[in-house]
């Protein structure tokens, strides 16, 4: 009898590992798939509010007259995806790359800002990261895969003009993109970083978010989404770290963030700001929530500019 009930408390322990261990796999895909996978129906429906992901709509739903006036070109990547950009040349000698943020593409975040910058005075280039817009792509990048297509992006202008000056610019993912493509071999033509709001690694930007996805330990979760990852695109993207990427670079960075930012903390941009080698400036926004100053600050601009008109007058970053 004390067998028989033994071996039935083996046979039940067997049964609940075998279906804790299914549903936590099933947490794990749905998890990995929602952040990765473009077009995700899960994601639409339940992952952008679970992952806090702060706002669905973008910066600019509608075309302006600016953005009927550029030109579409493409770069083809090493794993044979066709990206594409759009192209506001005016001939001058500065050009400026705006990098769109997460599910989202270069017309909806980026051409207030492409406007911004060509009536400085700049050359613009607005890309489609891969698997948005315009970009072909089934997977994001999250701006690990992203950061050796925007060299290929560089590559691009530097054909044309290799006496060029570039900035980069970035919002949310797009700012991780560059600040993780600094920590690459950047040509000298290259001149100086605008991160809007970058995160750390993804980790950091999701981590608040990673025990609706399961009640076991969070750790176990997170080795076999790494995994999962791996096995999907790669690469565990949890382990992506943009500061240890960023500990590389020795460009001038523009670091900006608002001061009420509840998708990443204050303590995000210190740590970036802490971990680059290079000249460095932080400008927080009082009273703008994420990726809200862009819009809505009056300094924002102008801070902006007088960053890259610094750089260009070699003036000192403070």
């Amino acid at each position: 009898m004390v067998w028989l009930l033994l071996l039935l408390l083996i046979f039940g322990f067997l049964v609940y590992y075998v279906y804790r261990t299914s549903v936590l796999k099933k947490g794990v895909r749905y998890f990995v798939s929602a952040i990765i996978m473009r077009n995700n129906e899960w994601y639409e429906k339940e992952g952008r509010k679970k992952l806090g992901i702060p706002y669905k709509e973008r910066i600019a739903t509608k075309s302006s007259a600016f953005w009927a006036q550029g030109s579409e070109c493409t770069v083809t990547t090493a794993d044979d995806l066709i990206l594409t950009a759009e192209v506001f040349d005016q001939c001058a000698k500065t050009w400026v790359i705006c990098l769109h943020g997460y599910r989202s593409d270069g017309q909806a975040d980026c051409q207030e800002a492409a406007e911004k910058f060509w009536s400085a005075g700049y050359n613009v280039l607005v890309p489609d990261l891969r698997a948005h817009g315009r970009s072909e792509g089934k997977e994001i990048g999250l701006g690990w895969l992203d950061r050796m297509d925007l060299l290929l992006w560089i590559d691009k202008i530097l054909e044309k003009d290799p006496q060029t000056q570039i900035f980069l610019y970035g919002l949310g993912m797009g700012a991780a993109t560059l600040l993780l493509a600094s920590g690459e071999v950047m040509p000298v033509q290259v001149a100086g970083l605008i991160s809007d709001s970058s995160y750390t690694s993804v980790y950091s930007a999701i981590r608040s978010s990673l025990p609706q996805f399961s009640r076991l330990p969070i750790k176990r979760f997170l080795r076999l989404a790494n995994r999962y990852s791996k096995q999907l695109v790669g690469y565990p993207f949890l382990q992506i770290s943009v500061t240890r990427q960023v500990g590389s670079n020795h460009l001038p960075v523009l670091f900006l963030q608002g001061e009420k930012d509840s998708f990443l903390s204050e303590k995000e941009i210190n740590t970036l700001m802490e971990a680059t080698a290079g000249p460095k400036q932080k400008v927080l926004f009082a009273n703008m929530g994420h990726l809200q100053a862009v819009k809505d600050a009056p300094e924002y601009w102008p801070t902006v500019l007088q960053f890259i008109e610094n750089i260009k007058q070699n003036t000192d970053i403070v």
